[in-house]
């Protein structure tokens, strides 16, 4: 019976320290992919050193890693890699290496398993580029089921770029909400590849660990607003707050969103001023709130999109926009210079039920709106 015992014991020592071993848990996914450069973003089960091996197609491997005052990152379980010096309109090849560090002592440090991941790919954009395929959703509340199945309606194989407009979850109290409502099913479908763009929602901001949101899409200016030049199409991703007053009871006297958005709306106002915007052929604009409320009187929710309104409605209709892209309102909705007459450039507020599929070819811009049962909502082209 003793033996019976021991053996079982052993057995279940054996099978918990397999269930243990040391992994990569989530991602890789991409980040800030440009012509020169990428953010390798993924998570391993235990504290470890780790690094990232890229390579073009044919050519050799070089290491990288995250380097700070000196120091390589490790101890860590969350990383976050950026190589740059890359080659435009390029293949590449990347794996994720890692080393479990077992003990770290001040002049020991005692290394446990090493893991490397199969060898994946991603193409850097080409910088004459005329013609680019992209998705934008938002509104998914953590529900990443919902999003997968939409994702594959509009084609996500065939897409270049993902845009998140928004409330991709309800709120951020816990590390790992990121990945189960939306990034998991993300590297899923495509993220180790090809990126995602998250346009944050007033949902976003909300939870003890949302100021810590950041580190999920770093940003190399600090932002979560700013521009992205692909080819000769403009992409501005703006950041909208929260919909209610700062000075609303369920805030804590912790926001300043009404100070935020005027910072945006005059880097906005710079921004169409500049040379790399008039020069683009096409500008598309992704902001979680329309730029017009149906919302009337003195209801708190109200809020945040008069303040979008007040501060970058004129801004708007001088920046020859060619298609805003936003969500919030749960409600699909196209909003159109010939209904609203306060409007220069036409809308998309997608609901928590569509997808709008948008593909750029030369001087012809063609989107397509549908639900989750694969109905058509709007379909139409712009050419110039």
């Amino acid at each position: 019976m003793k033996k019976i015992v021991f053996c079982f014991l052993g057995l279940l020592a054996v099978c918990t320290a397999s269930a243990q071993s040391y992994t990569f848990n989530h991602g890789p996914y991409l980040q800030e992919l440009s012509e020169h450069a990428v953010t390798f973003i993924f998570t391993t089960s235990d504290k470890g050193f780790s690094w990232v091996e890229v390579k073009p197609d044919g050519g050799e491997a070089e290491r990288h890693y995250t380097v700070r005052n000196g120091l390589r990152d490790a101890y860590n379980t969350f990383n976050v890699i950026r190589v740059e010096n890359l080659r435009p309109d390029t293949r590449y090849q990347y794996r994720l290496c890692s080393k479990q560090i077992a003990d770290f002592q001040p002049y020991k440090v005692t290394f446990g398993d090493s893991i490397v991941s199969p060898w994946r790919r991603f193409s850097t954009p080409d910088p004459k580029a005329t013609a680019c395929s992209f998705i934008a959703l938002s509104d998914m509340h953590q529900q990443p089921d919902k999003l997968g199945r939409l994702l594959n309606q509009a084609g996500v194989g065939s897409a270049d770029m993902i845009f998140y407009v928004g409330d991709m979850m309800n709120y951020y109290d816990n590390e790992e909400t990121p990945f189960r409502s939306f990034i998991d099913k993300s590297v899923e479908l495509f993220a180790s590849e090809k990126p995602f763009v998250l346009v944050r929602g007033n949902h976003e901001t909300r939870g003890n660990m949302a100021r810590e949101y950041a580190r999920y899409v770093p940003k190399s200016s600090g932002k979560y607003y700013g521009a992205y030049r692909v080819g000769d199409i403009m992409f501005v991703v703006l950041d909208c707050g929260e919909d209610k007053p700062d000075d609303f009871w369920v805030y804590a006297g912790l926001t300043d969103f009404d100070g935020y958005r005027t910072e945006q709306a005059a880097w906005f106002g710079e921004l169409i001023r500049s040379k790399a915007y008039k020069s683009a052929k096409w500008r598309i604009v992704m902001n979680h709130f329309p730029p017009l409320s149906h919302m009337e009187g003195d209801n708190p929710e109200r809020h945040g999109i008069q303040d979008i309104t007040d501060k970058f409605l004129p801004l708007y209709n001088q920046a020859k926009i060619d298609l805003m892209i936003s969500g919030h309102t749960h409600v699909y909705e196209f909003m159109s210079p010939d209904k609203y007459d306060r409007l220069t450039f036409p809308v998309i507020v997608n609901s928590t039920e569509s997808v709008a599929r948008i593909d750029i070819d030369g001087r012809t811009l063609k989107a397509k709106v549908t639900d989750t049962g694969g109905n058509t909502l709007k379909e139409f082209t712009i050419s110039k």
